[in-house]
């Protein structure tokens, strides 16, 4: 077997990429590297962080139900199914992660990559930085932290929450923009949205780009689909 290519793609170091997803992010609380001890299913199973990011969750969806598009938090079952397609990239960068119940497993499933977040609210954000310390945590809308988004490695994939159908107009057109230009850059990335619906989670501008429905989540509330886009190979599809 060859040795392992420690750069990435584009050229850069894992740790160069570390350094940028870094920038500006929350500073992990003292203590954070005990974190890396604990193995995948401690890190899928704990209580601590998420039930206490989960209390806080209905208070955050009063103060703002538009932004937040939900009561109750995703399920366990719709977080693996998100972590499913987004095995094998060397980043992952969560946007709008609520109460932290998707991060909590993509953290334990992939270990590996690098993990970014990004949360709007500065309470929430404070919180999954204290639980999940490996996590590099950004505290603002995604159209207010660009470069966290930007800054990611060509093999890079965007795990969204983001209640697109009840955003603003103006706030979900210009998110939007901004993850097209973060899938445009690279054809190897890709975003995974979930959605209520039937349809697509947002219109996608370019032509270049595609939605593929992956799976529908029963065990949810509500019933989910998940979606896959990205650069398409001419079939329409990522």
């Amino acid at each position: 077997m060859p040795p392992h290519d420690s750069r990435r793609h584009d050229g850069a170091t894992p740790a160069a990429t570390r350094r940028a997803a870094g920038a500006g992010a929350l500073p992990p609380p003292p203590g954070g590297d005990a974190w890396r001890a604990r193995n995948a299913d401690a890190g899928r199973h704990r209580q601590g962080a998420g039930d206490s990011l989960g209390n806080s969750f209905l208070a955050h969806f009063l103060r703002a139900p538009a932004l937040v598009g939900g009561v109750v938090p995703s399920s366990r079952f719709l977080g693996s199914a998100m972590s499913r397609h987004a095995a094998g990239f060397e980043a992952i960068v969560e946007l709008g992660a609520g109460a932290g119940s998707i991060t909590r497993i993509l953290a334990a499933d992939h270990p590996d990559a690098t993990l970014t977040v990004i949360e709007r609210s500065p309470e929430m954000a404070r919180r999954i930085a204290c639980g999940w310390p490996r996590a590099y945590v950004h505290a603002g809308c995604v159209h207010e932290r660009v470069d966290a988004l930007l800054v990611q490695p060509a093999r890079a994939v965007a795990v969204s929450s983001l209640p697109f159908r009840s955003l603003p107009a103006d706030l979900a057109r210009g998110t939007a923009a901004l993850i097209e230009r973060f899938l445009l850059a690279h054809p190897e990335r890709r975003l995974v949205q979930y959605s209520y619906g039937l349809r697509e989670p947002f219109g996608l501008a370019s032509p270049r780009l595609g939605w593929r429905r992956a799976e529908r989540v029963w065990r949810n509330l509500p019933p989910a689909i998940v979606w896959v886009a990205g650069c398409t190979d001419g079939s329409g599809e990522p």
